[in-house]
């Protein structure tokens, strides 16, 4: 396993388990997060400040049950990782569930860059947009 692999491992196993502290000493101070979609959650993120407040909206959109519950792989080519996983979250009888691409560039150690990928863009903004009103 690469040494970037292992970061990234390292980063999702500490976000599995809500362990906050570890995310934030993978991430540089500078980091850039690249939301997709026309959502709520839309949007470019820089700064360990601003993602971790944007991480936060998901768990306080979703009553808390906003998860990564699979990551079925990781891959490196040179300084970028790319993770395939599956997400999920719920509020009320709202529902949200599935695949993704998370592809995070590590530099000198650090997550640098993240860009996310969904399955299903625009159902993805449809919960967050709904969600994030009640």
């Amino acid at each position: 396993m690469s040494k970037n692999v292992t970061i990234v491992q390292s980063y999702f196993d500490a976000i599995s388990k809500g362990d906050f502290a570890t995310v934030g000493n993978l991430f540089a101070d500078d980091v850039i997060w690249h939301q997709p979609g026309d959502g709520i959650q839309s949007g470019t993120y820089n700064g360990k400040e601003a993602v971790f407040t944007h991480l936060g909206n998901f768990m306080k959109w979703s009553n808390g049950t906003f998860a990564i519950d699979e990551v079925e792989y990781l891959s490196s080519n040179g300084d970028l990782v790319t993770a395939a996983i599956h997400f999920k979250a719920a509020k009320g009888d709202q529902q949200l569930a599935m695949k993704g691409v998370d592809l995070l560039r590590i530099d000198q150690g650090k997550i640098k860059e993240v860009w996310l990928f969904s399955e299903q863009i625009i159902d993805e903004d449809t919960f967050w947009n709904s969600a994030a009103k009640d």
